[in-house]
C-alpha cells in the first residue's frame, strides 16, 4: 500500500512537471514508516544517531509514533 501511494506520486510528477505537492505529511504514518523499516537492509549502516536497525525495532511501535510526532511538527 506505501509504495503504492509513493509509485503514485512519482507518475503524477513524471507526467504533471508543473504540479506542486504542497502536503506531503498526510503519508507519514506510523504505518508507512513501518513498512520503510522492515525494507530497510539488516545490515544497514547505523543512523546519525548511532542507533543500530536492531536496536530502533526493540521499541520499534514506540520510536515511530515519537517520529511521526516530529515529522508533524517539522522538528
Amino acid at each position: 500500500m506505501v509504495a503504492t501511494k509513493l509509485q503514485r506520486i512519482a507518475e503524477k510528477a513524471r507526467i504533471e512537471s508543473s504540479c506542486r505537492f504542497t502536503r506531503l505529511f498526510h503519508l507519514m504514518n506510523v504505518e508507512m514508516l513501518r513498512e520503510c523499516f522492515r525494507q530497510l537492509r539488516k545490515d544497514a549502516a547505523v543512523g546519525i544517531d548511532k542507533v543500530t536497525k536492531k536496536e530502533y525495532g526493540l521499541s520499534l511501535e514506540k520510536n515511530l509514533a515519537a517520529l511521526v510526532e516530529k515529522l508533524h511538527r517539522m522538528s
